[in-house]
């Protein structure tokens, strides 16, 4: 007994492909493809031209130290200026005198702690070490003024500006360091 086909020959099979399910599947990866998108460009750290940086550990850690070594510098551009208002200041009450140059000294206590305390990368050895001198610079510099302004001799008057000289040439050499250049 022979069977037939009862489709014709000429007559390709009709064959239905259900896209419905693979479209749905499709257009929820695109929206979780662009909601991730969104959220790392958002989350992702930014350069100086706002475009996102995608970092390696240490890289994240090095941009996050130096991010901190803008802010300290800023901090000691601050002290600087306090310092040498203080010094010019020669005519003003001893108390308030002696208030503003606590509160220098303090500042510059409080700003090496901070830079001491601070973690690093080990490739940033040399910018710690400059922030390290300078703030100590600065330090000296607001404990000489300190005594200046308790006992107003010339000879501590003297001390305090060598001491505010070699913090300047301090900061100097932290503004030359490489890790501080714009990229």
């Amino acid at each position: 007994m022979a069977f037939e086909s009862n489709n014709r020959v000429d007559e390709p099979e009709p064959f239905e492909v259900r896209l419905d399910a693979f479209q749905r599947i499709g257009v929820l990866l695109l929206v979780f493809v662009i909601l991730f998108s969104v959220i790392g460009y958002f989350v992702s750290p930014h350069d100086e031209e706002g475009k996102p940086v995608l970092l390696l550990p240490e890289v994240k850690q090095m941009e996050t130290y130096r991010r901190s070594a803008r802010q300290w510098i800023q901090d000691i551009r601050a002290l600087d200026s306090q310092i040498a208002t203080i010094a010019a200041n020669q005519q003003g009450d001893l108390f308030s005198q002696s208030r503003e140059a606590q509160n220098a000294l303090q500042q510059a206590v409080r700003l090496a702690q901070e830079i001491d305390r601070t973690a690093f990368p080990p490739s940033a050895v040399s910018l710690h070490n400059d922030l390290a001198a300078t703030s100590l610079a600065y330090l000296e510099a607001a404990r000489k003024m300190m005594i200046w302004v308790g006992a107003p001799a010339e000879s501590n008057r003297t001390q305090m500006e060598t001491a505010l000289d070699a913090a300047r040439q301090s900061y100097g050499t932290l503004e030359k360091n490489k890790w501080l250049e714009d990229r």
